[in-house]
C-alpha cells in the first residue's frame, strides 16, 4: 500500500525522477503538488520543480483539489484552462500565507507558475493593485494588529511580518501610516484609556503577549 499523509501521498524515488526529468510518460499516472504554493501539476510541467520536502503526490486531480490545491496555469493538470480570476486568487492566497518571507515579483510568479509580467498585469486588473503593493497591504494589516493587540517588542513585530531589521520596518510603517510604530502603539493605548478597552477584531489570529 502506498504511504500517504493528510495532504497527499509521499513521493517515491521513481516519481521524483519523473518530476525532475519532466517525463511525459508519467502524465495521467500521478500529479504532484507543491506544499509551499498549494498548486498541483503534471509530472511534465515546465515550471520550476519545488524542493523535495515541499512535494506531495496525488493520483487524481479531484484528490488534489479536494485537499485545497489549485491547478497549475502552465500545465493545466485537470485539462481545463485556469482563468485569470482563479490565478489571481491563487496568488492572493500565496501572498497571505507567505508574506513574512522575502518576496518579490519574480518569487511570487515562480511560486504561482507563470510569467512575472503576465501575473502582474492580471493581478492589477483583478485586485486593482500591484503584487508588491498587495504584499505591503497584508504586512501593514498584520503590523497594525500586532502593535494594537499584543505586547510584542518592535523587533518581534518586524520579524513576524518579514523585516529582519526593525529600523527598516519602522521606516516602512511610517511611510504607510504617517507615524512610526512606537507612536502608533502609544496613540492606540492613549485612545483606549479614554474610551475604554476594545475587543479584538474578528477573524484575527491572536498572538501571545511578550513581556
Amino acid at each position: 500500500m502506498m504511504a500517504s499523509d493528510a495532504k497527499g501521498h509521499l513521493v517515491t524515488v521513481e516519481q521524483w525522477r519523473a518530476i525532475n526529468e519532466r517525463d511525459q510518460s508519467f502524465d495521467g499516472l500521478f500529479f504532484y503538488g507543491d506544499r509551499h504554493a498549494h498548486v498541483y501539476c503534471r509530472p511534465s510541467c515546465p515550471s520550476l520543480v519545488p524542493k523535495f520536502n515541499h512535494v506531495t503526490v496525488f493520483f487524481s486531480s479531484e484528490e488534489a483539489e479536494m485537499l485545497g490545491y489549485g491547478p497549475c496555469r502552465r500545465c493545466r493538470p485537470n485539462g481545463k484552462e485556469v482563468s485569470d480570476l482563479e490565478w489571481a486568487g491563487q496568488t492572493e492566497r500565496f501572498i497571505r500565507t507567505h508574506y513574512p518571507e522575502t518576496l518579490d515579483v519574480n518569487r511570487i510568479a515562480e511560486a504561482c507558475h507563470g510569467p512575472s509580467s503576465e501575473l502582474q498585469q492580471v493581478f492589477i486588473r483583478i485586485y486593482g493593485v500591484s503584487l508588491m503593493d498587495y504584499v505591503d497591504r497584508v504586512r501593514m494589516d498584520r503590523a497594525r494588529y500586532l502593535l494594537g493587540h499584543t505586547r510584542l517588542l518592535l523587533k518581534e513585530v518586524a520579524d513576524r511580518i518579514g523585516f529582519a531589521d526593525p529600523i527598516a520596518f519602522s521606516r516602512f510603517f511610517k511611510d504607510k501610516e504617517g507615524v512610526d510604530p512606537v507612536r502608533y502603539r502609544g496613540q492606540l493605548r492613549a485612545s483606549r484609556r479614554i474610551s475604554g478597552p476594545t475587543r479584538a477584531q474578528p477573524n484575527q489570529q491572536s498572538e501571545p503577549e511578550s513581556e
